[in-house]
């Protein structure tokens, strides 16, 4: 750490950090456009300029490295007026569009507009206008908008891996475009428009849903795969509609992939709300007692999937099949890992998506929630028929088992597997509950109730809990008072 001083005020900052950054971490906001935490320092967009003590010239802010006893100046009329005129370039050919763009109310070029511009233009020409592109399978570009901070190329380059972006012409004349006449398709187009700090790149799948302000937010954990990415879910009308970064510096947390970001349909189309038999919609009261009837009948039970659940949920579920077993003395065998990924070290697909789409194996198998023999293992003894009766727990039911025991599918969806399980049960989506998962490196990372689930919707813990209730209200009766 040291000492530096900032409009004045001594701090005391990280020696490591910028100036943007430095100032940023005492509540000093330094304004900017092309820099990015996560992404190399270019210094196009002099929006960052700044006073330093015994330097004559205005400097950039993020390329100025933090120094012990460093002045710096951030709201002198020197600093204002320079601002002022990146700002006046900036707007010269910017459309006036806010009220038909996506990025109105969470726009940097809104922001700083507003904090650093003067609300008058001299630009007295007709504006450049340059057609719309679309440049990857859910990519748009708004060429007029664009301020050419250079963002979208660095991000392709350093953190993607690929070079589809490219900056063309001079001058008023230059513009992003695809630089081999191919269109993007990679798993980041979402974090594209996310890092463009105006309106320039848009997604089709979100394109004109809705004004950010009518979204209640509120932070969460993606469930896309083991990485387990900070978002905020953005929800209207209690449907989710989109998951953005959050960021997370400590953590180096800065991205979100498609996968993970796109993959919410599922959350508001759909669901499954009844119980159902034999593909059949039916009820709670019809439904749980054949279960529980079933459960003292079997030979063997077996729970498998649940790496979809909270590190919470998992706890109840296996405190409630623990007091189960004991309550029909026979085993209960509870195996979280149904696919070959989550049996193997991390694998990536790339540099954020992991092979393991589960967003909580790491904590399922810190609490313990694994057989000795494997999802194989006890296939086999269903097929042997020691083991007759299944629990599948928001995964597809393993085609082998089909017919060979008594199915009960736990989902949030109506799935092929629904239709083809014995009986099957509707439970909540993790968004409909605050919990934790814990991500690939151990790190268990908390996140908040999104949305209101139904009334009567019981979680997956909540349906075992009241299996386990069913089955010692029963066993009161038959025993009766004596």
């Amino acid at each position: 750490m040291v000492k530096i001083k900032i409009d004045g005020v001594e701090f005391e900052v990280d020696e490591k950090k910028n100036l943007i950054d430095a100032a940023k971490d005492v509540g000093v906001d330094i304004p900017y456009f092309c820099y990015h935490p996560a992404l190399s320092v270019v210094g196009m967009c002099r929006m960052c300029l700044i006073e330093i003590e015994g330097v004559p010239r205005l400097q950039a802010a993020c390329n100025t490295p933090v120094k012990e006893n460093m002045g710096i100046i951030t709201k002198s009329d020197r600093v204002k007026e320079a601002r002022a005129g990146t700002m006046e370039f900036l707007l010269a050919n910017h459309p006036l569009d806010c009220p038909v763009c996506d990025k109105a109310g969470e726009c940097r070029l809104q922001d700083n507009a507003f904090g650093s511009g003067t609300g008058h233009s001299r630009f007295e020409f007709h504006k450049r206008n340059v057609p719309q592109e679309e440049i990857g399978s859910n990519l748009i570009i708004n060429h007029n908008r664009c301020i050419v901070c250079y963002r979208c190329v660095r991000f392709e380059e350093e953190k993607v891996g690929e070079s589809n972006l490219g900056l063309f012409e001079r001058g008023n004349h230059s513009l992003i475009g695809l630089a081999n006449n191919e269109p993007i398709n990679h798993n980041y187009q979402g974090a594209l428009a996310d890092i463009c700090p105006v309106g320039a790149l848009l997604n089709n799948k979100t394109l004109f849903k809705s004004r950010v302000w009518w979204y209640k937010s509120h932070s969460s954990v993606c469930h896309g795969c083991s990485t387990g990415c900070n978002v905020t879910t953005n929800v209207r009308d209690n449907k989710m509609y989109r998951y953005m970064v959050k960021e997370d510096h400590e953590k180096n947390m800065f991205f979100l992939c498609d996968k993970g970001r796109f993959d919410l349909d599922w959350m508001n189309e759909n669901r499954l709300f009844s119980y159902m038999e034999n593909g059949t919609p039916s009820t709670s009261v019809s439904v749980i007692p054949k279960i529980v009837n079933a459960l003292r009948s079997t030979n063997g039970i077996a729970v498998i999937g649940g790496a979809h659940e909270s590190n919470e949920n998992l706890v109840r579920i296996k405190s409630a099949l623990t007091e189960l077993a004991k309550e029909l003395s026979k085993p209960i065998h509870f195996e979280v890992r149904v696919t070959d990924p989550q049996y193997k070290e991390t694998e990536q697909v790339d540099f954020l998506l992991t092979k393991d789409y589960h967003p909580n194996t790491r904590g399922a198998l810190d609490l313990g929630i694994s057989a000795p023999q494997g999802l194989t293992g006890i296939i086999s003894e269903i097929l042997s028929g020691s083991i007759d009766l299944v629990f599948v727990l928001k995964e597809e039911i393993p085609s082998s088992i089909v017919g060979k025991a008594t199915i009960v599918q736990m989902d949030t969806n109506i799935t092929s597997s629904v239709k083809a399980a014995n009986f099957a049960a509707p439970v909540k989506i993790f968004a409909d509950e605050a919990g934790s998962f814990t991500n690939k490196n151990g790190l268990k990372q908390n996140f908040e109730k999104s949305t209101e689930p139904p009334k009567g919707l019981l979680s997956s813990a909540e349906f075992f809990e009241r299996i386990l209730s069913e089955i010692r209200t029963k066993e009161e009766a038959l025993l009766g008072n004596r």
